[in-house]
């Protein structure tokens, strides 16, 4: 029965793997900006069934609620206040794809020559296991306490960092979107 579950789960990590693919490459092919955000919150969409797909609960949801919720909403706002009429006259916004395509490549070039041997070889496996004490810990608590206890502990700072990077990123569009207006 536990084999069928991993089995389920992993057909479902597929599925939402491809819409994730699907939705990154609409994100950077898309003409129109509104569009490129709609593909972005698909990817974000599909990457939290990633989450879920493999028991990971905390996360999935964390990345409903911190991507799809807000920086999607974040970059739609920032779309919607930013007049792009001036910019495709300018043919600014779709210089970025050759690039961008050069990139891709050259990182699955690096994927495939230098991770290859560490995600697929026979030391996988020993270093990607927890230590039993962790499991122990996890299996008492369960994956959102876990993740909790660590996220609050031990990387408070980082994530209070973070928050106020995000707010200044907002504020700051918000001040370049109301400035250009003017």
């Amino acid at each position: 029965m536990e084999q069928l579950l991993i089995k389920i789960g992993q057909n479902f990590f597929l599925i939402f793997g491809v819409i994730a693919l699907g939705g990154a490459t609409t994100m950077i092919f898309a003409k129109n900006a509104v569009h490129s955000v709609m593909g972005f919150l698909l990817s974000m969409l599909a990457v939290a069934g990633c989450y879920l797909s493999f028991g990971a609960e905390f996360m999935g949801v964390a990345q409903l609620l911190v991507y799809a919720g807000g920086i999607v909403v974040l970059f739609l706002f920032v779309v919607m206040l930013v007049e792009l009429s001036k910019a495709k006259e300018k043919g600014l916004f779709q210089r970025q794809t050759p690039f961008a395509l050069a990139l891709v490549l050259a990182g699955a070039v690096a994927f495939v020559g230098v991770f290859w041997k560490t995600l697929f070889g026979a030391s996988a496996r020993e270093a990607l296991t927890l230590a039993p004490g962790l499991v122990a810990q996890g299996e008492k608590l369960g994956n959102a306490q876990m993740v909790s206890r660590g996220l609050f502990a031990e990387y408070l700072l980082p994530f209070e960092i973070l928050s106020v990077i995000l707010l200044v990123a907002l504020v700051g569009a918000v001040v370049l979107a109301k400035a250009e207006r003017v």
